[in-house]
């Protein structure tokens, strides 16, 4: 398994999912890192298409394509000094990696081909009740917060409600 630096410091803190007209099912993580999700998928998936917009704190921007996620993690597990400020990555499994700010993460399947290998490592890995899925999916749309041990703490009809609260 890979450790990550953000690993130190990240913990999930909200999740929501949402069901698109029986076509798409996406689980939302706030508080993970492009990396934490990325690298429990197989290094030698193929990246089919991307749109990346990293840079470093000298401005120079990311100008390179990916061929797998293999490829992918190790760039910027080997240069950290690249931010990755909005990604979205298409799998040949047809599996959509976005993330925003490097923190908050959206993983979208296609309905008849849930990767739950890749949810049950997210879970196990950040050490959140898999019962949890169980209760997204009786709220789709809903933003739920959780602590430390996995208990809800909040329930959220939109992401705006969840930001008024904080």
């Amino acid at each position: 398994m890979t450790t990550l630096e953000e690993d130190e410091y990240l913990r999930i803190q909200l999740l929501s999912y949402h069901k698109s007209s029986g076509q798409t099912e996406t689980y939302y993580f706030l508080e993970m890192s492009t990396l934490q999700a990325t690298t429990q998928l197989p290094s030698g998936l193929k990246i089919t298409t991307s749109k990346i917009v990293a840079y470093t704190d000298e401005n120079k921007y990311l100008d390179r394509e990916f061929d797998t996620i293999g490829d992918f993690n190790d760039f910027f597990a080997k240069n950290s000094d690249y931010y990755i400020h909005n990604c979205q990555i298409k799998l040949e499994n047809g599996t959509t990696i976005g993330s925003h700010d490097d923190g908050e993460v959206s993983i979208e399947f296609p309905s008849d081909n849930v990767d739950e290998t890749l949810l049950d490592n997210i879970f196990t890995r950040h050490k959140i009740d898999k019962s949890i899925i169980g209760e997204l999916k009786r709220k789709p749309g809903h933003y739920l917060t959780i602590d430390e041990e996995s208990k809800i703490t909040g329930d959220f009809e939109t992401f705006d409600d969840y930001v008024k609260s904080r």
